[in-house]
């Protein structure tokens, strides 16, 4: 989960452009939790 936690701190950089309040960390992370999509797993050859 390390790794996701990084991307979105990347992103709100990236939105805010400077180094975001720990406030908007918390609400962005908030928002990411409650809207991301399911991740799907991954096709295996006996769907194929």
């Amino acid at each position: 989960m390390e790794r996701k936690d990084t991307e979105l701190d990347e992103l709100v950089r990236e939105e805010l452009g400077d180094e975001p309040s720990q406030e908007a960390k918390d609400y962005a992370r908030e928002l990411y939790e409650k809207y991301r999509l399911p991740s799907t797993p991954p096709d295996t050859e006996e769907d194929a």
